[in-house]
């Protein structure tokens, strides 16, 4: 068989390599070929390491820097399918300026056209990365304008809604630049051809509180999908229409998860948290999937409440669904959980036990250890976290010194909250500040501190510039400080001068006191009632003492409320004879039907006598 050469049995030499050949790969490799699979899975392999969390941008810009130097060097920047994946990861990163001169390195054709109809075009992957940096709404629009006007793109349902989607997050103000889009979207026909365009479309006017444009764009839907029912059913409970949310959720042809969890969440940050209860019991009798996401939000609802039985009954499910559900988010929810209803022994295990942890998570638990007075143990897990602190976190820190008293200490992390930690102090810090002072009976230098605030001192500051004020007994302070709380907030004025009358009465100046009792009468209000919650026969009912020493009870199983007729003396013998036997079933189910029984009387402004014999 003859061989290659020049016949004297020598191989014929490697014809010379095309030019712009790579220099690094072998003449006889087609180059652009194998480039491209070498980029491609460069790419996936720096896509997979980029870690998530805060140096997301980072990182992946560096390995961003890596490729596109390889594309450059390599003699390729003008290759489609290089400049496609690229362009893909500089959206990801939200790279805008990378993004924008990739785009402007491509060919003309390639500018506005895609190989198929399911590949995203240059131009998109620009608007894209656009969206991911948050760029402004104004920069926004009038790189769309750019794009279309200089370079003929044609856009399509992807452009849109990404765009849509962006402004969405802007709120309000990007209102107009919103109408703007949605009318050039009616001019291309693409409102209601496309689900994505319509539900990016009710997310912009939720967010800007166009609760009404919101409900055209859904009534003007030609077919709704269970996106559509969900989406507008959020924009409810994003405006705070929790009213409105629940009929419209109730009138739901098909409720999936999501509907179920949106409500949840929604009756939950509406303060509704009893309502967010019993919507997680019908939905369980519905059948509908529960996911994590559920979870947090009952979580947050149990933390409300201070329902712990509840709590740990949520708990134990996730134990039982194993490690598919176990998310730092559902973890810091438990933490949060049992740190508000007193069980923080249960909740630092847990934070010990956590396989990963946020900057979340350890505020969570420092901030619980220095609430339940152990401000040491709050202050020596603060020395030993892995994250980086936040404002919440030197807040939480500050509270547990001022808890243990240790005023030097406290006065140290203030200043080097920005000196150490880049972190510039806020009102709660500064309120948090005075209190530690107050509790360290340093009075006149709390006062000089908040004589020096940057910050116009709030009602919490106030507040505990009042309480060192009574703490100390100077009462001409704290009338100055009285005044200075009643312009800040006029509709408590009854409460701030019932409490200066009863500094006055408390150091025997009863004219003083009698004169601000006449203010108090003469403003005809009130100080905001009380309330206490129990959770007697697995129901919960809330007490509201009213200004005449009335007694309503509100059972969340029933609609509204109703008026109990037994008067403080009696519920709180009640109350303590549940306290006092915790753990007797029977006497405890006694006293819970006792209770119950007198919700069923709906007799207004009706009082019964202290039980005889009982003492308080």
């Amino acid at each position: 068989m003859p061989r290659d050469g020049d016949g004297h049995g020598r191989r014929r030499p490697p014809p010379p390599p095309p030019p712009g050949h790579p220099p690094n790969l072998p003449p006889h490799v087609p180059y652009s070929r194998a480039l491209q699979q070498r980029l491609y899975l460069l790419a996936q392999h720096r896509r997979r390491r980029i870690p998530p969390g805060d140096g997301d941008a980072s990182a992946a810009r560096r390995a961003l820097d890596q490729l596109h130097a390889q594309v450059v060097l390599n003699g390729f920047p003008r290759k489609r399918f290089l400049l496609a994946k690229l362009l893909s990861l500089a959206a990801a990163a939200a790279d805008l300026p990378r993004a924008e001169s990739l785009f402007l390195a491509a060919p003309a054709a390639e500018c506005s056209s895609s190989t198929s109809s399911s590949t995203p075009t240059l131009a998109n992957l620009v608007l894209r990365a656009a969206a991911s940096s948050r760029a402004p709404p104004d920069r926004l629009v009038a790189l769309f304008s750019r794009l279309v006007s200089r370079h003929g793109f044609r856009p399509n349902a992807f452009s849109f809604s990404t765009l849509l989607a962006a402004l969405a997050d802007a709120g309000a103000a990007a209102l107009p630049h919103g109408r703007a889009l949605h009318a050039r979207a009616l001019a291309c026909g693409l409102v209601l051809s496309s689900g994505h365009v319509l539900t990016s479309l009710l997310d912009l006017y939720a967010a800007a509180g166009q609760l009404g444009e919101a409900r055209r764009v859904f009534d003007e839907m030609p077919g709704r999908t269970v996106a559509a029912w969900n989406c507008m059913l959020a924009a409810y409970v994003r405006c705070c229409e929790m009213d409105a949310a629940l009929w419209f959720f109730n009138e739901m042809p098909g409720r999936d998860s999501v509907a179920w969890t949106t409500m949840i969440a929604g009756c939950v940050n509406a303060g509704r948290a009893a309502e967010a209860v019993e919507l997680f019991w019908r939905m369980r009798k519905a059948n509908a999937k529960v996911d994590a996401v559920t979870m947090v939000a009952l979580l947050t609802a149990c933390a409300e409440q201070g329902d712990l039985r509840l709590g740990r009954w949520v708990h134990a499910h996730v134990e039982q669904e194993g490690r598919q559900w176990r998310t730092v988010l559902l973890d810091n929810a438990l933490i949060n959980m049992y740190v508000k209803c007193g069980a923080v022994e249960d909740a630092h295990r847990l934070f010990l036990v956590m396989p990963r942890r946020s900057t979340v998570s350890w505020t969570t638990m420092i901030s619980g250890l220095a609430i339940h007075g152990r401000a040491e143990e709050a202050l020596d897990l603060f020395h030993r976290m892995q994250e980086r602190p936040d404002g919440a976190t030197l807040l939480a820190v500050l509270l547990a010194c001022s808890n243990a008293g240790r005023v030097d200490d406290g006065r140290q992390y203030f200043q080097s909250m920005e000196r150490f930690y880049g972190i510039t102090p806020g009102i709660q810090h500064y309120g948090c500040m005075v209190d530690m002072l107050c509790h360290g009976k340093q009075l006149r230098e709390a006062i000089e501190f908040v004589e020096t605030m940057h910050l116009q001192p709030n009602d919490a500051v106030l507040g505990a510039l009042l309480s060192g004020c009574k703490r100390e007994g100077n009462l001409e302070l704290a009338a100055q400080v009285i005044e200075k709380l009643i312009r800040l907030q006029p509709e408590r004025a009854a409460g701030h001068l019932v409490l200066l009358a009863n500094m006055y009465a408390g150091v025997g100046q009863w004219e003083q006191a009698g004169k601000v009792r006449e203010r108090v009468a003469a403003l005809n209000a009130g100080k905001p009632a009380g309330t206490s919650r129990v959770n007697p026969n697995q129901s919960s009912m809330l007490f509201l003492i009213s200004l005449k020493k009335l007694v309503t009870c509100t059972d969340a199983k029933r609609s509204g409320e109703m008026p109990c007729s037994m008067d403080i003396g009696t519920i709180t013998w009640m109350l303590y004879r549940m306290r006092f036997y915790n753990g007797r079933a029977s006497r405890t189910r006694a006293c819970a039907a006792t209770i119950a029984c007198s919700l069923q009387q709906r007799y207004m402004n009706v009082r019964l006598s202290k039980p005889k014999g009982i003492n308080f």
